[in-house]
């Protein structure tokens, strides 16, 4: 039988109840064919799928499961012979109670973190590398634990699957204004772990997706630059660490022996993927394909796509053409966020529908309900931009890739791959289906830089931050230029990482040169007039801000002071929306109103004009000082833009799932509200009956509470 036939009768239910001997016969001879091995132990997973077709032969199936090291789907282990009972109890892990077994290489894997080994995993995305780091830090006596996520998206799904496990022994802590206890484990985003000065000594650190390291500086700069710094500042504590990452083809040479570690590349997986390329029929467009494919998927169903506008077309169109759930259990959410922000808003529109969507301008807390949603099965559909690729778990037995971008950059082979793995799942979809609207990208996996070791490529911004004697002497010439000028400190330098150094000091420079006209603007304490907030607006956009500060709804410095002032209004999001349908910069559509007020937000908000800012109040405070003059103090307004001048844990509780109009609801039990911990507590002591919660808002509250480890009252 050829592989094709192999397969084709593996598809077929009724050839397999004829033949089912013949089929596991073929199997094997492949598995024991080393040449063939790797089909063979597709076919495997294949029969696996349709076990119930192979009555009477699970003895047979699970010698095999045993054979190529698939421990976990093993049917009936009490039923093997002793030799291979014993390779099956090898793979489990020393701290659990008969409840989990391990794969091959993940039993390896363990092994070795376990005897006290760092490791650099690449792996597919159906590896199970997650559930490693959990049974290593139940295994071993860490005092301080760190586990690194690429995004705040991904925060509340590690945070949830920690406190299930560990919260009566460690503290998990997300941000940076939380207490430590004796015990901790801090799941923080790389921004977050830089930002946190009093970290103590870390014990193992584990870090996902770490290719971004190596990512090319002109991609993304300031990302790269503080993830370097984040991991150069847990390696210097000489604790052990875990590297996560999926599809690496190789790391430095020196890499392994400077930081003491090894490498491991494996592409072991857990899951069959088959990729199926669409073909248009006569006259048929994409989008007419697209329609006519998710018609025929009855299984949860990933749609890739470029951009979130491009994800609110494609959501439109699937519920234009009647796509999605007969009957959707989502009617109280799609009321309740088109209430809160627009009934026009495709969100609730397709969530009625049966349709999720998810990209970086979503609120957290509507993003990770969607996600939740969809997993339990309550959505058919995802559609989701890079933003869900990223490591955040689905139960996605098809994936659709639309576009063959991300923005406006056709993706490599790395991120290709990266997204055909969210395909199939452990244990609920064996064989993944991944429908392609365009050819792959040439196949090259990518080779990982660790520019903080290699540091030709290493922009000034990551150089200041390194210890002098792990400086080469071709950097340290580079930078010492920078740590002798007379303008700023290199300490406070310092402080604005990853704001490019000499744009500082230019800054610095011509602040001190034009200090008699500048300080009436820049000398202000608690709120600036909003003369002195353009002017610091027009700094950060000349000096601070990149080259390419266009993004995030904002166009100019003058548009961004004015949105700044806007905040102070606390305009209802429906207003918001509103006022982004008119004016000068007017957009054509509701969803693209949408997306600006959040990206807004998100961007510039919360984020970019903050911690500009911020930049921006340490270089006035050392040039006028300097000058003798008294500087200005720009924290209590930095603290009330960051927080959307509201108080300021209700932005942060969004990351926890709580969206923020809620607090119109539950507000008030948080008035004396000042630190995240204080938050929580409250949440979980808050008496629901109390309050006129529709029941999407209970069923938010109660979700909070149950990731919080607690069920409240």
């Amino acid at each position: 039988m050829t592989d094709r036939e192999l397969r084709k009768c593996l598809k077929n239910a009724e050839l397999l109840e004829e033949e089912p001997f013949d089929v596991l016969q073929e199997i094997s001879y492949r598995i024991n064919d080393a040449k063939r091995r790797r089909v063979g132990i597709e076919m495997l997973m294949r029969a696996i799928e349709h076990r119930d077709r192979f009555e009477g032969l699970n003895e047979i199936l699970d010698s095999m499961l045993r054979a190529v090291g698939l421990f976990p789907y093993i049917a009936e282990p009490d039923d093997l012979p002793l030799r291979d009972r014993f390779a099956y109890e090898y793979h489990r892990p020393l701290d659990d109670e008969q409840q989990t077994v391990f794969h091959r290489v993940q039993g390896e894997v363990y092994r070795s973190l376990i005897n006290g080994e760092s490791l650099i995993l690449s792996a597919p995305t159906s590896f199970g590398k997650s559930k490693v780091v959990d049974h290593v830090i139940a295994q071993k006596e860490f005092k301080n634990v760190a586990i690194v996520v690429p995004t705040l998206a991904l925060i509340d799904e590690t945070r949830r699957r920690i406190s299930k496990r560990f919260s009566g022994k460690y503290k998990v802590v997300t941000h940076s204004s939380q207490d430590f206890s004796e015990n901790n484990i801090f799941v923080l985003t790389p921004e977050r772990v830089v930002a946190i000065e009093n970290l103590p000594k870390i014990d193992f650190f584990v870090i996902d997706e770490f290719y971004k390291l190596g990512v090319p500086f002109e991609s993304d700069a300031d990302r790269t630059v503080i993830l370097n710094q984040a991991f150069y500042k847990l390696s210097n504590m000489n604790g052990q660490f875990y590297l996560l990452g999926p599809s690496i083809d190789r790391i430095p040479n020196n890499v392994a022996e400077s930081l003491n570690c090894r490498f491991v590349a494996t592409d072991y997986s857990t899951v069959v993927t088959e990729q199926i390329r669409v073909k248009l029929k006569e006259d048929e467009s994409n989008e007419e394909a697209l329609v006519r494919i998710c018609g025929r998927l009855k299984s949860q169903t990933l749609i890739y796509c470029a951009s979130p506008t491009r994800a609110a077309k494609i959501a439109r169109l699937l519920v234009e053409n009647d796509i999605g759930l007969e009957a959707s259990s989502q009617g109280a959410a799609a009321s309740w966020i088109g209430e809160n922000y627009s009934n026009e808003w495709i969100l609730p529109i397709a969530l009625d529908c049966g349709i999720g969507i998810h990209h970086g301008r979503i609120p957290r807390s509507l993003a990770q309900y969607t996600v939740r949603e969809f997993n339990k099965k309550n959505l058919r559909f995802l559609i989701c931009t890079s933003s869900l690729i990223e490591g955040v778990n689905t139960n996605a037995k098809n994936i659709v890739i639309f576009n063959k971008k991300v923005a406006r950059k056709n993706f490599d082979f790395f991120t290709f791959n990266n997204i055909v793995g969210r395909s199939g799942r452990m244990f609920e979809h064996f064989v993944g289906r991944v429908f392609l609207f365009h050819d792959p990208p040439e196949r090259e996996l990518p080779f990982v830089e660790f520019p903080f070791l290699n540091q030709k490529e290493a922009p000034n911004s990551l150089l200041i931050h390194l210890n002098e004697g792990d400086l080469a002497p071709a950097s340290a010439e580079r930078i010492k230029n920078i740590s002798s000028n007379d303008f700023l400190p290199i300490e406070a330098i310092k402080k604005n990482s990853p704001i490019e150094p000499n744009e500082q000091i230019r800054l610095a420079q011509d602040m001190e040169n034009e200090a008699d006209e500048s300080y009436s603007l820049l000398s202000w304490t608690g709120l600036p007039k909003y003369k002195q907030l353009q002017f610091a607006c027009d700094l950060i956009w000349e000096y601070l801000a990149g080259e390419r500060p266009n993004r995030g709804g904002v166009n100019t410095a003058k548009q961004l002071a004015f949105k700044i002032w806007q905040l102070r209004k606390q305009t209802p999001y429906p207003d918001l929306i509103a006022a982004e349908l008119t004016g000068k910069y007017k957009v054509k559509n509701v969803d693209v109103a949408v997306d600006r007020v959040f990206d807004f937000e998100r961007t510039w908000a919360t984020y970019h004009f903050p911690r500009l800012l911020g930049a921006l109040d340490v270089i006035q405070t050392e040039v006028f000082e300097g000058l003798g003059m008294t500087p200005g103090d720009y924290s209590f307004f930095i603290s009330n833009v960051e927080s959307l001048y509201t108080n300021s844990v209700f932005v942060l509780l969004d990351e926890l799932g709580l969206p923020l109009p809620l607090f119109n609801v539950i507000g008030d039990e948080f008035e004396d509200v000042n630190t995240i911990d204080e938050a929580i507590s409250r949440i979980i002591e808050l008496d629901l009956k109390s309050y006129d919660l529709d029941p999407f808002e209970k069923d938010l509250l109660e979700n909070c509470r149950a990731g919080l480890g607690r069920s409240g009252r």
